[in-house]
Order: C-alpha cells, then sequence, then structure tokens
C-alpha cells in the first residue's frame, strides 16, 4: 500500500479541503470505500469523478416533501372573517 496524499486527490479532482471531508465521508458511508484512505486513494486515481459524487451526495440528502390539501368552505372563510372583525 502506498502512501495517501491529500494535496494530490484536491489537484486531480479540484475538490476543495472542506469537501473533501465530506466526500470521504460519503464515499465511506454508502460502502464505495471501505475507509478514508481508501476513498482518498480513489479520487487520486481519477476513479471517482466529481461531478458524479456531487450528484449523488445532493440526491442522497433530498427528501420528498408531500404537499396536505385543506379544503376551504365558504362558512370556514365567513367564520374567520366574522371572528376577526369582532376583535
Amino acid at each position: 500500500m502506498g502512501r495517501v496524499f491529500i494535496e494530490e486527490a484536491m489537484d486531480i479532482t479540484g475538490i476543495n479541503r472542506i469537501d473533501l471531508v465530506a466526500v470521504c465521508a460519503y464515499l465511506k458511508r454508502s460502502g464505495q470505500a471501505s475507509s478514508a484512505a481508501d476513498a482518498l486513494r480513489l479520487l487520486e486515481t481519477g476513479t471517482i469523478d466529481k461531478h458524479d459524487i456531487e450528484e449523488q451526495i445532493i440526491r442522497s440528502m433530498q427528501v420528498e416533501i408531500e404537499e396536505e390539501i385543506v379544503e376551504v368552505t365558504t362558512e370556514d372563510e365567513l367564520r374567520t372573517l366574522m371572528a376577526n372583525s369582532t376583535e
């Protein structure tokens, strides 16, 4: 096993030092790398594409939000208006 150089991984991928931490953590959590050093090796060798990994991280954090539709009747609107007008 060779040494892992953070600067080389940053130069090859174009990922800055702060984002490199997040990328390595994501690669480890997602099972694409067995350790942080393995994640750096993948980045150093160019096995991982910067744009692909950014897209994967974004997708992993996205959550679908369901909208709740509430029907308001005319009677409800009138009650609200009447309640607000007496205050």
